[in-house]
């Protein structure tokens, strides 16, 4: 692979990265699991905005289908 080749796959990985890094951090869905609430936030560290639990799981919303 030519440097130039290589350059340029690191670029296009970078900007791929980055592109996650930005859905992640506007787009987090979570889930109580002391009050089963649900909801969209945009934090990874928050309470459950229902209970003040801190057993929250999060996914971020980029990995579920758009249909």
């Amino acid at each position: 692979m030519s440097e130039d080749t290589s350059t340029n796959h690191q670029d296009l990985l970078e900007t791929w990265r980055s592109q996650i890094r930005r859905a992640d951090i506007n787009n987090v869905f979570c889930h109580c699991r002391d009050c089963e609430a649900e909801w969209v936030g945009s934090a990874w560290d928050e309470n459950c905005p229902s209970c003040g639990s801190t057993k929250i799981e999060r996914i971020s919303c980029w990995q579920f289908p758009d249909d």
